[in-house]
């Protein structure tokens, strides 16, 4: 699969936008078939195990379906888009209103890090860009097929938000 499908990149002549968080969709597939194996498997072992046991896999379930409902609703369908035509980058998010990050004169693209040695790129306003920034890329580790990840994602992507925003700049 092509890195631009995998971000659904939309470019257009007047925009640049796509879905950073996309790739997660995998993990709610996980999320569901555990949790439908957890509710499978409960009533199967109801008088046999302890109460504790059932409460346990209850949470697990309470737990993965919130969990995947939190991503599904406020990560995986985020779109960034960089509007030319006004300038500015704008945050969508389906149940929600489009909201107004910032103009192209204040972006700041950079690397930013996270405690269990993952990295992503992420775009913020000028002087607030480490308070208040936005994720543009998925998280990459330090292995050798997320360098090869994030070459494929600097070359395809992250040129064209570039090329957005400074040709805009001047």
């Amino acid at each position: 699969m092509d890195i631009r499908d995998k971000y659904r990149v939309e470019e257009a002549s007047g925009s640049f936008s796509l879905q950073p968080h996309r790739q997660e969709l995998k993990s709610l597939y996980w999320f569901f078939v555990a949790t439908v194996a957890i509710g499978v498997v409960l009533p199967g072992v109801y008088g046999e195990v302890d109460e504790g046991w059932i409460v346990l896999g209850l949470a697990i379930m309470a737990y993965l379906t919130i969990h995947g409902l939190y991503d599904y609703l406020f990560r995986i369908n985020v779109r960034m888009t960089f509007d030319k035509a006004s300038k500015t980058v704008y945050r969508q998010n389906p149940p929600f209103a489009q909201k107004t990050l910032m103009t192209f004169d204040e972006v700041v693209i950079f690397v930013r890090t996270e405690n269990a040695g993952t990295w992503h790129y992420a775009v913020g306003a000028k002087k607030t860009q480490f308070v208040r920034n936005y994720a543009i890329s998925q998280d990459f580790g330090p292995g050798k097929l997320s360098d090869i990840l994030a070459a494929e994602y600097e070359e395809a992507i992250l040129t064209a938000i570039y090329r957005s925003v400074e040709q805009d700049r001047q």
